[in-house]
């Protein structure tokens, strides 16, 4: 069956209908044929797709597998077995026919490897029969040319002999000897680690430390040597030696902050996930400092998690009772006579129900996610809500919002007290005073200063906040699965 008509058939898998990365990626498999040449999973992971990232293995293998059912490429040895660093060999379909393969334009991407043109004489095809009727694949060996060995291709003049791909890089003449030889034992590395069939992170985050490194180096050196590309997957692999040592970090059952490239022996590490973005938002009140008064910078703080990325946070007359208590006039005047928010004062305390849009012109050049955004809007608003802290000043659940926040997994903070003297708009002294009050109301268990840092430890009864800043979890849910396994626990026997 020609190809044309075979393709017609398969639906999505039609060459004239396929998406840009589908049709990409049955070029790269295309080249690779009429080369004579075997290509890996992993090669064609490196395809970039409508996002500009990699399509990864994921996505290879799928298309690969929709291709192959689709009758439009034949693969050796099948996709179930080859795994991603197995050489493949690919034959197009069709092209055994009288009617040859459509001929497809080579992409200009340099994620494809410059694959040459075949050197040995094609033999010609059979005639076609006059109905064209689908045509049986020669039998194995039937060709001369099937069964001539290939002789090996020796290095032309000037050019690199070795590593000549890494991942899905192609290793161009003229890098360094020293860098050479380091991808190549990175290479090495990796492949020892793959065969001996057990997993050791330790392993995978030295060799994935070291390829980031050799990457920047390439990256580094002057076109056409060092590329963007090359820049994107030194990233990448930055991004994977974190990963990774998250991962040794959870299997040893260690905070992940203390197993980061740049944590110092014995130091405080404040909880990441969901603590991140909720420092930056306190880091960005203190450096900006909008109003004088503690209450105007907690209102700052709310309408800045609120507006972000958007420009307007919606209020009610109670979100700011809520929040400022009776200094709610105090504190809006304050941020519009800065100009930091606008909105009509009366409109805003009239309101009960309806929400009144304040535009956040002081949210600008500070960025938040989606998601980041509302669940640290949402941890901000429980906490100084919280029955232990609802009624106290400002300045004080400001202060419990930033010792919190540099609180590590096991509850022990460490906060510089220049940060919170920014933050809550107070003097050293008030801020010594309002850790003391936390520690009276039971938010705190003990806070002293030291070396101009606030050191305190989190009650047990707080913890339920650290814990939803370390995973990135809302603190309704986290109170909820509290109850139902204290629901769940059955009553001690009475003695």
């Amino acid at each position: 069956m020609p190809l044309k008509t075979r393709a017609a058939r398969v639906g999505s898998m039609d060459v004239n209908r396929m998406a840009p990365v589908e049709l990409r990626v049955f070029a790269l498999f295309a080249a690779a044929a009429a080369a004579g040449q075997s290509i890996t999973i992993r090669e064609v992971a490196g395809l970039a797709g409508p996002n500009g990232r990699t399509i990864g293995s994921r996505s290879a293998m799928s298309i690969a597998g929709d291709l192959v059912d689709s009758g439009l490429l034949a693969l050796s040895p099948p996709l179930g077995v080859v795994g991603l660093d197995g050489p493949i060999q690919v034959s197009v379909a069709g092209r055994d026919t009288a009617e040859p393969a459509p001929a497809l334009p080579r992409p200009a991407s340099p994620l494809l490897p410059e694959l040459r043109e075949p050197t040995a004489p094609v033999a010609a095809p059979a005639a076609a029969s006059p109905t064209r009727s689908a045509r049986t694949a020669p039998e194995p060996g039937s060709s001369k040319e099937a069964r001539r060995p290939r002789e090996p291709k020796l290095p032309k003049g000037g050019e690199q002999a070795g590593l000549k791909r890494f991942g899905v890089l192609t290793v161009p003449p003229g890098l360094p000897e020293p860098l050479l030889t380091e991808l190549t034992a990175i290479v090495e590395g990796f492949r020892a680690h793959q065969a001996g069939g057990v997993a050791d992170l330790t392993v995978v985050a030295e060799l994935t430390k070291r390829k980031a490194a050799a990457l920047t180096l390439w990256a580094d050196a002057p076109y056409p040597l060092g590329t963007g590309l090359v820049r994107a997957e030194a990233d990448r692999a930055r991004r994977a030696y974190e990963t990774t040592l998250q991962q040794l970090a959870q299997q040893r059952g260690i905070p992940w902050e203390s197993a980061r490239p740049d944590a110092e022996p014995g130091g405080h590490w404040a909880v990441s996930g969901l603590g991140e973005p909720v420092r930056g938002a306190l880091t960005y009140i203190g450096r900006t400092a909008p109003g004088t008064a503690p209450v105007a910078r907690l209102l700052a703080l709310v309408c800045l998690l609120r507006g972000v990325g958007s420009g307007v946070a919606n209020l009610t007359g109670p979100d700011l009772r809520g929040v400022c208590g009776k200094e709610a006039e105090l504190a809006v005047g304050e941020l519009t006579a800065s100009g930091w928010l606008t909105v009509d004062v009366e409109d805003l305390l009239a309101t009960e129900e309806d929400p009144v849009g304040c535009g956040v012109p002081g949210a600008e050049g500070f960025a938040l996610g989606k998601l980041p955004r509302t669940r640290s809007s949402g941890w901000v608003a429980r906490l100084i809500s919280h029955k232990k802290l609802r009624k106290q000043p400002a300045h004080v659940r400001l202060a419990a919002l930033g010792i919190t926040s540099h609180s590590d997994a096991n509850g022990e903070a460490r906060v510089e007290v220049a940060f919170l003297t920014d933050l809550t708009a107070t003097a050293a002294d008030r801020v010594t005073t309002a850790a003391e009050t936390l520690v009276t109301d039971g938010w705190l268990t003990e806070a002293r200063i030291e070396e101009g840092e606030l050191r305190a430890r989190i009650a047990p009864d707080a913890l339920i906040y650290v814990e939803a800043l370390r995973t990135n979890t809302p603190v309704q849910t986290l109170q909820a699965a509290a109850k139902a396994a204290a629901a769940a626990t059955p009553d001690a026997a009475p003695a």
